[in-house]
């Protein structure tokens, strides 16, 4: 069967213009006003509880220019230009501070940060708080500030909740690293470059999992959610979080990506390809540049799934989905510039990167399957080429 038959087949909607207008003028109870047949589009995006920011008190204890062992439960220090080594399990490390110190925590297991401030750290390719090889680790109420990167987990299992990333632009405020499980959940990202989150698990990587859910991102250089050569996965969830401003695309899925087994689902996705202003890091050579702007994007990856998100105010496609298989799409409401749903063929590019480049056996056209969705604003429906189909149901 043609693409052009197989688009004919697909059963959505499309209103070009209208729902612009009833968005910019807005009407009673936070809906606008669909015309028949066509489900109400939300005016308001959803409420998260975005974590407070807050202040240490004056620390009992204070330590500069060391390097610090730590085997016990830590309360009320303030460690300034430090080397720290977490060299104990069992432990927490409570209301203290971090200042251009980085912490190492490796080989541990049951340990508790909870209202902690990681802050300025200024070294290259060094993230404030590092995990590595460690299990059942909690980072709660923290707060990580104006760092290279933010935090990194490696080969460990932890539980992200409710801190606050803000400035963390150099190199990612929360890195995801092979053969880690991890929830993210309830989190505040702001001003992070080039993403908030890097997810990596390459090939021969130990099994990973992820579960990202009711995070706030605003304002970040790139993709705010990148997963890269993430394969070997568990079943792993981006789901409920409301992401804003991204320089480049809201959600990507690259590099490489097959059977990743991720469930985007229920997210809140408004204004991708910003003009990003904010500062990078000093340390950091690169600066902003435009890239992609769809709302969501998977490349060169299969086993996706994309259900139910709310995508507007994009100025490219509303879900681009290029050299990729086994991704299926429904009951997403799209309000985007160009087609809401873009179904094409492999980059010759992606054969020459420097970075996890594409086999020329794995570069092919893309095959998606979709149903329920609504294509609110759009220059078209979907957009298909010649070597990629795309089946609704």
């Amino acid at each position: 069967m043609s693409a052009a038959m197989l688009m004919r087949k697909l059963v959505s909607h499309i209103l070009v213009g209208m729902l612009l207008l009833l968005l910019a003028a807005g009407c009673a109870g936070g809906e606008t006003l669909a015309p028949p047949g066509l489900p109400p589009f939300p005016v308001e995006r959803p409420t998260l509880v975005i974590p407070d920011k807050f202040e240490l008190t004056e620390p009992l204890t204070v330590l500069q220019d060391q390097k610090v062992e730590i085997d016990s439960n830590v309360t009320n220090h303030s460690f300034q230009n430090c080397e720290v080594w977490i060299v104990g399990d069992n432990l927490e490390v409570t209301d203290s501070e971090f200042i251009n110190s980085h912490v190492s925590v490796a080989c541990r297991s049951n340990i508790v940060f909870d209202g902690v401030i990681f802050k300025e750290l200024n070294q290259y390719e060094v993230a404030a708080l590092n995990l590595y090889e460690c299990s059942d680790v909690i980072i709660r109420n923290c707060q990580f500030v104006s760092n290279y990167i933010g935090l990194g987990v490696h080969g460990s299992t932890a539980k992200i909740v409710a801190n606050r990333f803000e400035g963390n632009n150099d190199h990612n405020a929360l890195l995801i690293g092979e053969g880690s499980s991890a929830e993210v959940e309830g989190n505040y990202f702001y001003g992070s470059f080039p993403h908030a989150m890097l997810i990596l698990n390459r090939e021969g990587s130990a099994e990973a999992r992820v579960e990202i859910t009711h995070n706030f991102i605003d304002q970040t250089g790139e993709d705010a959610i990148d997963f890269e050569d993430y394969r070997n996965a568990a079943p792993s969830n981006v789901s409920n979080n409301v992401i804003t401003n991204s320089g480049w695309s809201a959600l990507v899925v690259e590099y490489n990506s097959w059977e990743a087994n991720i469930t985007i689902e229920n997210n809140w996705i408004e204004d991708t390809g910003i003009d990003w202003e904010l500062p990078t890091h000093p340390l950091q050579s690169d600066r902003f540049q435009p890239g992609w702007a769809h709302g969501i994007l998977v490349e060169d990856s299969s086993q996706v799934q994309i259900i139910n998100n709310r995508i507007l105010s994009v100025p490219e496609n509303g879900i681009e989905v290029k050299n990729g298989r086994g991704v299926i799409v429904e009951g997403n409401g799209i309000n985007c510039s160009q087609a809401g749903i873009g179904v094409h063929q492999y980059q010759e590019a992606s054969l020459h990167r420097s970075f996890s480049p594409l086999a020329q056996e794995n570069a092919d056209g893309s095959q998606v399957t979709a149903s329920d969705n609504i294509i609110y604003v759009a220059q078209k429906e979907y957009d298909v080429d010649e070597q990629s189909q795309l089946v609704a149901q």
